[in-house]
This record gives C-alpha cells, sequence and structure tokens, in this order.
C-alpha cells in the first residue's frame, strides 16, 4: 500500500548528539544539531543556548525536559505520549524513558475472538499485473468480514469523490456479488492511498477539503451518493500524510483532520444513513506523530493499522536505518507502534492490525551473509507478477521456495520467516508466524485484523485460508439454497400515512389520525367541493404518529414550521392571512418518508434549487403542498435525501379519484387512485393551465408493491432463489430489451473500460427505457439487468455445489429455453477451460445475445481446437510454462473469445476478415508495444475502413461498423499478444512462426499522439472483442492445419477466411522474421528451404520499451511502420494531421 519509514527522529537526533561528546563548535563551525555553548560544545537548553552562545542559538529542542523558561523547546511534551529525554529529545526507549513502561492492554487469547477479518481489494490487480490478480467474482466465500475497495479518488477542483476511470467504476459494481452469496459481509469503499500524495494533482488535495467547510461539504455529499448507487457499507479515509512536508502536508492538518472526520462521521451514522467509519494509521512515529488519534478515536468505527513495511529498499540510503536486511513485517518493532496507541489509551476494540500478503525483498551485497542485519545493495529483483523491484507477492515466495526447494528459516521473536537464493534474500508470514502474530494482538485484546491485499492471494486462497487458521476463526457454512416453502402471505411492507382524498374515507387497515389535544380529527377541506373532506390516515397495525396543525396566529399572520423530531405532511392556507399552518406529525415509520424531503423556495420569488443535502427534486408546484401562498415568478421545489424514499419514486400529476366524484372531466377532485399516496394539491380556475377549471389536481404517487410468491407448485425456495428467478422471468418476457433498449457496455470481451459509445448512447437508452417502462409492462431496468450478471457470473466461479440449485433455475428459465450449450454444467466447462475469463463479461454476452451466444461459444472452443497448438518442449520448458497456470491476468485469459455475431448491426470476425481479404480494409500501419500486465511483446495492427488509408468512405462498407449508433468508426484494429514465458518463437511447419496467445480486435474512432511518439489509433476507450488460445497452446501465425469438415457454413467459411488471413500476416512478414528484426537484436538466422529465418534456439535479445534498436537508430515501441519487400516504411501519414 505505501512506503513507510520506521525513523524516530527525536531518538536518532539524540544518537547523533551523544556520539559527539565533546565537539568542536565556534562562530563559524556550526553545530549539527544544538546551540554552540561558549566552551566550544553543542547542546540544547538555557546552558548551550542562553546568554553566552556562540552560534545556532536559535535551535529548539523538541520538548522541555524540566527548564524552566519554555522558550528553549518546539513544545513542553512530546507527540503520542513519547518520552522526553534530559536533552530535549522525544523517544520510547530506555534512554529517553528510563525504567518507564507502557501499560499494555492485557487479555488471554482464548476469550479475545477475532470478529473481524478484513482485506483490501486492488480494483486494479488485473491489469497492472500479469499474473496473481483476482476478479471481484473471484473473492473466496466465507474468510472475510469486510471488503475495502481501493480506491477512489477525489477531484482537486470540486472535491467530490468519484470512481476515477471507468474500469474501477466497472469493478465497484462488481464488488457486490459476493454479497449475493454472503448477504452480511460488509464492503467498504477506500480514498485515498500512498500515490494520492505523491507529486501531482492531488498532492493536497485532503489538506485544501479538510481545510475548507464547503469543501468538506462538496466531499460528503458526494461520498452519500456514491455509496448509495455501489451499496457500499463504510467509507475508509486512507490520507497519507497529514501535516508532513515530505507528503505536502500543512500545519493546519493537525487540527483540520478531526473537524472532517467529526463532520463525516456525524453524516455517516445520522438519519437513514447508518454507514460505517474507518481510517488508516502508519506504523511510524515519522507520520503518526501528526494525527491526533485521541480525538479521531472519537469519529472512527476503528483504526486499521498499517503494520507492514516497516523495512524496504527506502532503507538503503537513510542514515539513520542503514543498508541492512530486516523485515517489514518484523513483530518486535510492530509492538513499538501498538505501544504508540496504549500510549495514548486507545481503546484496543478500536484497533485493526494489518498483515500483508505481499513482501520486502533485498539483493545482498555478499551473498554469503545472509541473515537479519546483513549488509544490502540495492531491492531485490522484481518479481515475475509484482513487476515492481523489492516487492514479492506470498504466492511469488511459494513459487520460488517450491521452485528452488528451499527451506525457510523461522525467526521467532521477530514472528517472521526468510528464504534466501543466490543473492536475494526475502522475509514473509505463513500460517505459524500468523499465529505468533495473532496471539501477541489477542493478548493485548485486538478483536481484528485486516489485509494488504487480499487480491495478491492465489487462486486456492491459500494465505487467507493460512491466516484464518492462525487467527482461530472457522470459515463460514456455505449458504442452503435449498427449496423452502412457499410464503402464504406477501412479505410485510411498512406503509405510509396519507391523505385519504375529498370524497373516499380511509382505505381499509388505516385508521383517521386524532389531533393532539383536541378532539376532531387532522383533516382539511379547503380544496374540496360538494362538501368533500380530506383525512389523515395512518396504518392502524403501527404506532401511530401523534399530529397537529402547527404556525396558526390569532393575527393572521401565521408561522408554520415543525418541531424537533417531527416532520411536515401537509399544509393548509385557513385561518391564515399571511402564510400557512404545517400539519406535523412525529417522526415514525409510518411517517419517515416525509421526513427525508422538504419544500425548497419561498414566495413570491421562488427561484431556488435543491441544496446539497437534499439533492433529488421529486416535482414542483406553485402552491407547494397545495395550502401555502403561490409563487409568483418560479415555482416550489419537494426535495428529497439520496437516496430519495421508493414511496415517492412513481408519481404523476391527476385530475381524478377511484372512483371519480364528478363526471365533467374539467372538474377535478383533489384525490388520488386507490392506494396511493397525496403529496401536493394544485387548484384550478378560469385560467387555469392545468386542465381544471374547478376544483384541484392532485398529484400521487404509488407505493412499491411487495412480491408475491408464485405459489404452492413454485419448485424454487431461498431468498437468492426467489431474486434469480424473478429476475430471469422479467427477463424473459422481454429478452431483447439488453441489447436494444437498455444497450449496456458489451463487456469489453478484452479490458474493462466503457466505450465513447457508452458514453453517448446515455441520454438514448434513458429515453428508450423510459418509453419502455411506461409504455408496457416489463422489467426493462439496467439495475436489474446487472443484478442478473452478477448472478450469472457466480454460477461460473462459486462452488458447483453451493449454487447447484441456482443452476437449477438458470437452466428451468433460461438456458432450456435457447440452447443446451448454455446450460449451466456447459457454460461451467468453458469457462473452467479459459483459465482467468471474466466471468462478468462472459455472462453479459450470453444475455444480451441469447440466440448467437451457444453457436459462438461452439464456434470459439473449435477454433481453439483447430488453431491452437502445444509444441513438444523440454522438461526445463515445460516447468517454465506450467508457471503460467497461476492467476493469470493477461487481458488473453480474462475475456470471451472470437465469439460471433453480437447483436444487429455489429459485424463480427468473420465479416472483418472478408474485408481485409478483399482488401476493403486496407493495413495503415503496424506497430510494437511492449506490455507489462500482458507479459511481453504486443504488435498492433490497424487496418482503414476503405481500400485507400485515410480516404474516408461511406455507408457502403457500414458493414463493417457498429451500426447501432452511427457510423463513426474509421479503423479496425488489432492487437497480437505474446508472452515471452512462452514457446513464441519455434519452428513449425518448416519455418520460424511466431506463438500468438490472444488476438484482440476493436474499432477505432480517432488518432492521438504521445510526445515524442508517432501517431496511433487512441485505443484507451473501445469496446474489444479477440480470441485467445487455453493454457499453454499457442497459435503459430501461417502455419497451415488442417480445417473441420463437419461445420456450419458459416462456421466453415469463418475458418478459411481465418487461414488465409493467418497466411497474409506471415507472408507479408508483420508476424515474420521481417518483422520481429524490429524488436529483437544480436539473434542468428536459419536457412529453410532457401527462405533466412531467425534461428528460434537464438533469435537474440528482446528490446523493451525505450530501448533504442542498433540497426534503425529508433525505438521501434514509438513508431509505426509498413512492410514493402524488405523496405521499412516508418511514415505511414495520420490521415486527421
Amino acid at each position: 500500500m505505501a512506503k513507510f519509514l520506521l525513523i524516530l527522529f527525536s531518538f536518532v537526533s539524540f544518537l547523533q548528539l551523544s556520539l559527539q561528546q565533546a565537539p568542536e563548535c565556534s562562530a563559524t563551525q556550526l553545530c549539527p544539531i544544538g546551540c554552540c555553548s561558549k566552551y566550544g560544545v553543542c547542546g540544547t537548553g538555557p546552558d548551550y543556548c542562553g546568554t553566552d552562545c556562540v552560534s545556532t542559538c536559535d535551535f529548539k529542542a523538541d520538548c522541555n525536559p524540566g527548564w524552566d523558561d519554555p522558550k528553549w523547546s518546539k513544545a513542553e511534551t512530546c507527540p503520542l505520549n513519547v518520552c522526553c529525554s534530559k536533552f530535549g529529545f522525544c523517544g520510547t526507549t530506555k534512554d529517553f524513558c528510563g525504567d518507564e513502561t507502557v501499560k499494555r492492554p492485557s487479555c488471554a487469547v482464548n476469550d479475545t475472538p477475532i470478529t473481524r477479518v478484513i482485506g483490501y481489494y486492488e480494483a486494479w490487480s488485473t491489469t497492472n499485473r500479469p499474473c496473481y490478480g483476482m476478479l471481484p467474482e473471484e473473492i473466496p466465500f466465507g474468510y472475510y468480514t469486510d471488503i475495502i475497495f481501493s480506491f477512489a479518488t477525489i477531484d482537486p477542483s470540486t472535491f467530490e469523490i468519484k470512481a476515477g476511470d471507468s474500469q474501477t467504476a466497472d469493478f465497484m459494481q462488481r464488488i457486490s456479488a459476493i454479497k449475493l452469496i454472503q448477504p452480511d459481509i460488509k464492503i467498504w469503499i477506500a480514498v485515498g492511498g500512498w500515490a494520492f500524495n505523491d507529486p501531482g494533482p492531488t498532492q493536497s488535495t485532503f489538506s485544501d477539503m479538510a481545510g475548507s467547510t464547503d469543501g468538506t461539504k462538496k466531499f460528503i455529499d458526494s461520498l452519500i451518493k456514491l455509496m448509495n448507487k455501489y451499496g457500499f457499507d463504510g467509507i475508509d479515509i486512507d490520507w497519507e500524510y497529514p501535516v508532513a512536508d515530505d507528503r505536502f502536508g500543512k500545519g493546519a492538518d493537525f487540527k483540520n483532520f478531526v473537524t472532517f472526520m467529526k463532520s463525516l462521521a456525524d453524516r455517516m451514522h445520522s438519519g437513514d444513513q447508518k454507514k460505517s467509519v474507518s481510517l488508516t494509521l502508519p506504523s511510524s512515529f515519522w507520520y503518526l506523530q501528526h494525527f491526533d488519534i485521541k480525538n479521531l478515536e472519537k469519529h472512527v468505527d476503528w483504526f486499521n493499522i498499517m503494520s507492514y513495511d516497516i523495512h524496504g529498499s527506502w532503507d538503503i540510503d537513510n542514515k539513520w536505518t542503514g543498508p541492512y536486511a530486516n523485515s517489514h513485517t518484523n513483530m518486535t518493532e510492530i509492538q513499538d507502534a501498538l505501544d504508540l496507541l496504549w500510549r495514548n489509551d486507545i481503546k484496543p476494540e478500536k484497533v485493526t492490525f494489518g498483515m500483508s500478503f505481499y513482501s520486502r525483498s533485498f539483493t545482498l551485497q555478499n551473498a554469503g551473509c545472509n541473515t537479519p542485519g546483513c549488509v544490502v545493495s540495492s531491492g531485490g529483483n522484481a518479481g515475475e507478477c509484482s513487476g515492481t523491484t523489492g516487492v514479492l507477492l506470498h504466492p511469488e515466495i511459494a513459487d520460488i521456495v517450491s521452485k528452488n526447494s528451499l527451506t525457510p528459516t523461522l525467526h521467532r521473536e521477530a514472528a517472521v520467516k526468510s528464504v534466501t537464493w543466490g543473492d536475494q534474500w526475502t522475509t514473509f508470514d505463513d500460517l505459524a508466524t500468523w499465529r505468533l502474530k495473532s496471539n501477541i494482538i489477542r493478548g493485548q485484546c485486538i478483536p481484528g485484523v485486516m489485509v494488504w491485499a487480499m487480491s495478491q492471494d492465489d487462486k486456492d486462497g491459500t494465505n487467507i485460508k493460512a491466516l484464518t487458521s492462525a487467527v482461530g476463526r472457522k470459515v463460514m457454512d456455505p449458504p442452503k439454497f435449498v427449496p423452502a416453502l412457499p410464503s402464504t402471505e406477501p412479505p410485510k411492507v411498512a406503509e405510509l400515512c396519507r391523505w385519504s382524498g375529498c370524497y373516499q374515507d380511509c382505505p381499509a387497515g388505516f385508521k383517521t389520525v386524532q389531533r393532539n389535544g383536541h378532539k376532531e380529527i387532522m383533516l382539511n377541506g379547503e380544496n374540496c367541493l360538494d362538501g368533500g373532506v380530506d383525512k389523515l390516515c395512518c396504518p392502524a397495525d403501527q404506532p401511530m404518529p401523534t399530529c397537529e396543525w402547527r404556525g396558526h396566529r390569532n393575527s393572521g399572520v401565521c408561522k408554520p414550521g415543525c418541531e424537533d423530531g417531527e416532520v411536515k405532511v401537509g399544509s393548509l392556507r385557513v385561518g391564515c392571512n399571511f402564510s400557512h399552518q404545517a400539519a406535523c406529525c412525529t417522526n415514525v415509520a409510518a411517517t419517515a418518508s416525509y421526513g427525508m424531503c422538504k419544500w425548497v423556495g419561498e414566495a413570491p420569488t421562488c427561484n431556488q434549487d435543491c441544496p446539497s443535502d437534499y439533492p433529488n427534486k421529486i416535482f414542483s408546484s406553485r402552491l407547494a403542498a397545495g395550502g401555502e401562498q403561490p409563487c409568483i415568478s418560479g415555482t416550489k421545489h419537494y426535495c428529497c435525501q439520496e437516496p430519495k424514499p421508493s414511496d415517492f419514486s412513481k408519481c404523476d400529476w391527476v385530475k381524478k379519484g377511484s372512483p371519480p366524484r364528478f363526471s365533467q372531466d374539467f372538474i377535478c377532485e383533489d384525490s388520488c387512485p386507490a392506494g396511493q399516496i397525496k403529496l401536493a394539491t394544485e387548484v384550478g380556475g378560469m385560467n387555469a393551465e392545468n386542465g381544471c377549471f374547478g376544483g384541484a389536481r392532485a398529484y400521487c404517487c404509488e407505493p412499491p408493491k411487495p412480491i408475491v410468491p408464485r405459489g404452492d407448485d413454485d419448485p424454487f425456495g431461498g431468498k437468492q432463489n426467489k431474486e434469480f428467478q424473478l429476475l430471469l422471468e422479467g427477463y424473459m418476457e422481454n429478452p431483447t430489451c439488453p441489447a436494444t433498449i437498455l444497450n449496456p457496455s458489451e463487456g469489453n470481451m478484452f479490458g474493462n473500460t466503457f466505450t465513447k459509445r457508452d458514453l453517448k448512447r446515455d441520454l438514448k437508452r434513458e429515453a428508450a427505457e423510459y418509453r419502455s417502462l411506461h409504455g408496457r409492462a416489463t422489467d426493462c431496468e439496467e439495475d436489474r439487468f446487472t443484478r442478473m450478471v452478477l448472478f450469472g457470473a457466480l454460477l461460473l466461479t462459486a462452488s458447483q455445489s453451493m449454487l447447484e440449485p441456482l443452476s437449477l433455475v438458470y437452466d428451468e428459465i433460461f438456458a432450456g429455453a435457447y440452447d443446451t450449450e448454455l446450460q449451466s454444467g456447459n457454460i461451467r466447462t468453458y469457462y473452467a477451460n479459459h483459465e482467468g475469463m471474466d466471468p462478468n463479461a462472459l455472462m453479459r454476452y450470453v444475455f444480451m445475445n441469447p440466440i448467437d451466444a451457444g453457436p459462438g461459444l461452439r464456434r470459439a472452443a473449435r477454433t481453439e481446437t483447430t488453431f491452437c497448438q502445444l509444441l513438444t518442449v523440454t522438461k526445463r520448458e515445460e516447468r517454465d510454462l506450467s508457471r503460467n497456470s497461476k492467476n493469470l491476468s493477461t487481458l488473453a485469459s480474462r475475456h470471451i473469445t472470437w465469439l460471433q455475431n453480437i447483436g444487429a448491426g455489429r459485424p463480427d470476425m468473420s465479416a472483418i476478415l472478408e474485408g481485409i481479404l478483399n482488401n476493403e480494409l486496407s493495413l495503415h500501419y503496424a506497430r510494437w508495444q511492449h506490455v507489462n500486465a500482458q507479459g511481453g511483446p504486443m504488435l498492433e495492427l490497424a487496418y482503414w475502413i476503405g481500400d485507400t488509408p485515410g480516404v474516408p468512405t461511406g455507408s457502403e462498407l457500414n458493414r463493417f461498423r457498429d451500426n447501432s449508433e452511427g457510423n463513426e468508426e474509421r479503423f479496425v484494429v488489432f492487437h497480437f499478444h505474446v508472452n515471452e514465458r512462452t514457446n513464441w518463437i519455434a519452428h513449425v511447419d518448416g519455418r520460424t512462426r511466431v506463438g500468438i496467445q490472444s488476438v484482440q480486435v476493436f474499432h477505432g474512432y480517432d488518432t492521438d499522439a504521445q510526445p515524442g511518439q508517432a501517431w496511433r489509433v487512441e485505443n484507451t476507450a473501445s469496446t474489444r472483442d479477440g480470441f485467445g488460445c487455453p493454457d499453454e497452446e499457442l497459435w503459430y501465425v501461417g502455419a497451415e492445419t488442417d480445417l473441420p469438415s463437419d461445420q456450419l457454413p458459416a462456421d466453415q467459411t469463418f475458418f478459411e477466411r481465418f487461414q488465409r488471413w493467418s497466411r497474409m500476416l506471415f507472408d507479408d512478414g508483420y508476424l515474420a522474421t521481417r518483422g520481429l528484426n524490429l524488436i529483437l537484436t544480436g539473434g542468428a538466422t536459419v536457412n529453410n528451404g532457401g527462405n533466412q529465418d531467425l534461428d528460434p534456439n537464438n533469435a537474440g535479445m528482446l528490446l523493451r520499451g525505450g530501448m533504442a534498436h542498433p540497426a534503425w537508430g529508433v525505438i521501434t515501441q514509438t513508431v509505426n511502420f509498413l512492410i514493402d519487400g524488405s523496405q521499412y516504411d516508418f511514415t505511414p501519414r495520420d490521415p486527421f494531421a
């Protein structure tokens, strides 16, 4: 998560002072620390800095050890209640504290269960690492009590929290999948992190926001919206770090942070929010001294202490710590951090102890000295998956231990294990060391642990299983999705008090409300004709509110307003010459929704927007609820909090009651249809624009209805089964809804970004959804589709035995209606054969293309069988290849492969290949890139839609574009991914060929150029499809293969086109020796039938990004090229330049 310096500045200052004994100093030879006395000795306090001081006389000690005048020190006491030495320096060792000891909390280990296990989830783990990443649907069931999604960001100009990018937003939505099978798990959102305070636009955002009342409010308002949108249960503030100069902190942060956290906690814990708040704390005194932890404790549910990163490669150049091997989770030093909390009487129940699923590694200066304290020269070699010098994920260490047959050494006092191989050294934690740490923290009454990061675990959950056992927790029993007896009664919904309407009595189950302190009931007849009376009615089976008309004055100048604990449910102008009376009721369940809303705007001019804490405008009216002074200009708005009450979701103006009292349409009745709730009245008249020439119309809302059970013949049971069943049944009523009305992201077959096209579709999609919802009965809503996809993805990732009842629902309602290939067993097998495939994207494809999905999956499987192959390799190569079976994060294996036609108006791959072969799509440029997340080089080929690159074409080539939203596409772009850890250059079918692990394909709209690089097709927001070989198999471009003969005509055509394209790519040289010569240097050639091909056994050194090719003098990853025979053209023209 972050790098920390365990530097007790005061302590090292004292060390430097004490080592000087009697250093010489003078007016010109200054003291490094302290003041120079008249005797030429450096020191602190009045004897050195007083009247006879010679130089550096303004030096102040950190604390006052007992001097009479406080002017000799910066502060009277030390931060965090650490000890002040006799020289005025702060520290915690015996030199500072003498015989004083810290009073630690004490509990019996067996009497202190670990009640919370928190896992931080990295949103970038599947894109920034080539392996050992974790998709949201892969979170293991039953181990974690809380998940903290990391990270959201903050807009430095508006202080609003946001996802930051489209993939993070996508994963925010998908992280809730675990709740479908583990409903009591809590999911939090974290904001900040180490990088957030790195130099850049957000370096001072926390300081600026916490120092501004308005900025704090904007942040919290936006946070509530985000939490409600994605269903987050809590917020984790990770400010790294306040006050500290090296982290762009400000002196005012110390106090402002407390004020900010109080405002945050007040909003999170108030009203209907009931959200949780946590705060991360550093484990070093250097940074922790700037946290007012005693006051911060009042406003958090708990602290998450980052008890790791105690040591790392940053120690090497630090004169106080030195270049020595040490563990980043050394428990003896972590105890010092815990003692800082105990010195300040922090309650242990508010502490969550941090564990790590990664380690810090070092390169030893002398491989023969390989124990703690030995000299190191640098951070350790970057991990294959971590990609970072000095960092190894725990699964990577397990691989290293296994590969090198290492025996780890246990360091019991530090509670870590270490391993060394060659000149590499690292420590790590496992079952044994976590048990040692667990016993220590439970002995100090700490009930919680957290992990950075759960997404660094392997696919088997090795680390969380070990940690769970070490802390003495049992794994949660799997949910029992078993058929349940059908309910005979619909679930009870807390109903809302409502006005009866002018000509109706209270509805069944409701009764009138007595006016407090009066004999009459709460009623209002001022807008009723023919003697009608509007009565306030509340549900008889719920606690009855106490209600009163407030604001009446004998003078006629009324002053409406409800008292604390009351909500406004109506208004009345009777008895008022000015203003109105308010109907006020105590805030109980039957009136709660009214309390979440208020009228905004004051007559006569009512031009006022909804405030940020009531952001949802339900409707507007000149008379507000009906009995108020009319607006001369503008209207009053009924504004509600976030989220708005479900009682007020489906509302409209109504002229007649049910049944109607008057036959004439122009006479309005100030009443709602049966079962609806009236929020306002709008009177008519001869000049009224509302169609009422008599009486008044009513603004009526239809409350939510309970789900009615199907009955005795319902074959499925359980809450999850029921929800999935209803979602599927709603889908089956209108299966074209997702693709034709909602049109959500296709799931980004290769990449978790949303397309520009998706952004452009928002308004059109919303309009289509509105028409669908109001024009006919259907369940065509995007949140329902999203939730159905989450259920479907769980069918692929969770235990089959656990979800068998859900599989029955899916097979019975959906798969059985379309294709046996889509049955749960078959689609699970397909998913299992493509390790790392994105389950969410797969199920989006299936539900958006229910007719084409079955044939598409069959074609994809046959394509792999036909074109992918695993060469015979040596034992060493087999061992290297087998290492790729770890949780691959490569785009090749994360998404759907080469599936057929995705909806009307969108070309499938067979059509694209036809265009290339017929030169209707012409190659515009090629370009090599090195992609760390994919583990090797990638060739980009950009085809112009048209036979001449750069010349615009019209509708005659629309069959190569996505016509569902217009004809903007100008390019079709392919990415050919190579994994250099595989047998990617090999002798196959008589020639040296390139082995491709995966291909991506997407449309391009525009071009872009980074500084110092040639232009290329802009591709950061493109939906992608593609083809990928399973396991360690590769597609060797240009190699002949026997095409299957037992295919449907369309599939046979596709395979023939694919084979011809494969030959073209090889013959033209782009995926052959000529193309490889641009990224390889120093290799040998071999004669293959008169062709000078690269020698697979000596292909040369692969040039990575930033390395210029010695033969061409260019960094090939920064230039575009075309191949013409033996020549290269490095100047393809940008069509938009």
